[in-house]
Order: C-alpha cells, then sequence, then structure tokens
C-alpha cells in the first residue's frame, strides 16, 4: 500500500470515529431532553375521576411512547421494547436483577432507546408475579416511567400468537406482555405511598390478624421474603397502632412471630 493511500485511510478512520463521538453527543442530548420531558401517569389520575375504559386505554398508548414489556421473577427480570405499532426496537431481552442497580441499568436502557427512536414517553407493562414486582413498580414511577400490568391469563392465551407454539419462557414473554399494552388489555395498579405503603402491609406482619386456628402457621415464603425486606420500618410506623407493634424485631420478624 502507498503512502497516498495509507493516507487516506487514516483520514477515513478518524472521520468514522469523529461521527460515532457527534452521534453518541447526539443521543447524549436526546437522552436529557427526554429525561426532562416525561413524567409518569398513575392510576389516581387516569382512574379516579370515572372508569378507564378500553377506548382511554388505547388513547393513552401514543405514537410517541416507547412500550415495554416485562417478565418477572424472584431475582432477575427480563424487558423488550416495542413501539405503538408493535415494531420491536431491541434486539434481544435484557435481563436485569431486581435491585436499585438493577433497575438503574434497566431505566439506561429504556432511555437509550427511546432517545435512539424519537419516543418522548416510556410505559412499562409486566405481568404481576407475587410480590416480586412491587419493588420495580414504585421505583419506576418514581422516575417518571408509567407502569401498567396485564393479566396472566391473558399472556398465557396469547403466547401462540407469536411464533405458533406453546412455549412460555422469560424471553418471549416480555415481548407478549408489551404487545397487550399496546392493545389496551391492561389495568393500572395502585401503589399506595409513604404511610399508606407502610399499613397495607402491616396487618399481614403478626399473628394478631390471624384466627385462632392460623396462631401457630408459619408464614408463607412471600410472606417470609417481604417481611425480610421490611423490617423494622413497618413496625415503628406501627406502634400504637398495631396490637404488638411494639415488639422487637429480630431476624426481620417480630419477637415472638413464629411460634
Amino acid at each position: 500500500m502507498n503512502s497516498k493511500a495509507k493516507k487516506a485511510k487514516k483520514q477515513a478512520v478518524i472521520n468514522n470515529s469523529t461521527t460515532n463521538i457527534l452521534s453518541k453527543e447526539e443521543l447524549a442530548r436526546r437522552t436529557a431532553m427526554l429525561q426532562e420531558g416525561m413524567k409518569a401517569a398513575t392510576w389516581r389520575e387516569l382512574e379516579t375521576n370515572g372508569k378507564f375504559t378500553k377506548n382511554d386505554k388505547l388513547t393513552f398508548i401514543s405514537d410517541d411512547m416507547l412500550i415495554i414489556g416485562c417478565d418477572i421473577g424472584s431475582e432477575m427480570h427480563y424487558v423488550r421494547a416495542i413501539d405503538s405499532r408493535g415494531r420491536e426496537l431491541s434486539q434481544d431481552a435484557f435481563p436485569f436483577s431486581n435491585s436499585s442497580e438493577g433497575f438503574q441499568s434497566a431505566k439506561a436502557w429504556a432511555l437509550e432507546l427511546a432517545a435512539a427512536n424519537d419516543k418522548h414517553q416510556i410505559v412499562l407493562g409486566l405481568e404481576p408475579t407475587g410480590h416480586y414486582w412491587f419493588c420495580l413498580a414504585a421505583w419506576m414511577v418514581s422516575n417518571d416511567i408509567s407502569v401498567v400490568r396485564v393479566n396472566p391469563y391473558a399472556v398465557k392465551q396469547t403466547k401462540e400468537l407469536e411464533d405458533n407454539s406453546q412455549r412460555k419462557d422469560d424471553r418471549k414473554d416480555p415481548k407478549l406482555i408489551a404487545n397487550l399494552v399496546k392493545d389496551g388489555n391492561y389495568g393500572m395498579p395502585y401503589l399506595p405511598e409513604g404511610l399508606y405503603a407502610d399499613l397495607r402491609r402491616l396487618s399481614m406482619a403478626g399473628p394478631a390478624d390471624r384466627r385462632p386456628d392460623q396462631e401457630h402457621q408459619p408464614p408463607a415464603q412471600g410472606d417470609e421474603d417481604l417481611l425480610s425486606g421490611i423490617q423494622g420500618r413497618v413496625w415503628e410506623v406501627g406502634r400504637g397502632i398495631h396490637p404488638g407493634g411494639h415488639r422487637k424485631i429480630r431476624g426481620g420478624r417480630p419477637e415472638g412471630y413464629l411460634a
């Protein structure tokens, strides 16, 4: 290769890298503008003034909205993204952990997709599984991402529409969920805030709520996991409100909770 050809090749590489840098800068600028204009819609705005009908749900899903379907797991969640026409915008399912770090990575992934495809709002649809979706939904709403939920039975009934297969897995389900949201087949979850969120779970946290024949039964696994996360915060709030709320916490549960 002569010196002239080498020089031309080097110049092409420089121009290429400059284009990549500019595209990253543009993507960062769009992402910043997107975050400023995002706003999460909640049940309080959409359902308290009257019934949230099917037509209202279809109207809510606008052309400038990124629709994300999320399959909930106890430790890992999977998401895929589509637009309002059902065209997939994500290359594959994006996995993230059920933790604040995982939620942050999912938000960054969604923002990048939305900015790259000129979307101005984001809605996350999920299939509620036990209590594992509570933290994710609350975190997303507090970070200006709307959250809706779909009926697990509807997901099961539509699984053959995607690939004519009965197969149901963590990578297929997110797209099924996103398509249900696109078609208006979803509901708005009720997410209590502050003291109301604590009181909602307080009645499950102690044996005073149980019938006499349930007094010595251990809690279900879901309650066990949830109580471990709540720990002493609920009981601090519940002092003077709930019988037995003053008892000390040992191992994430009130003393004497298990017989």
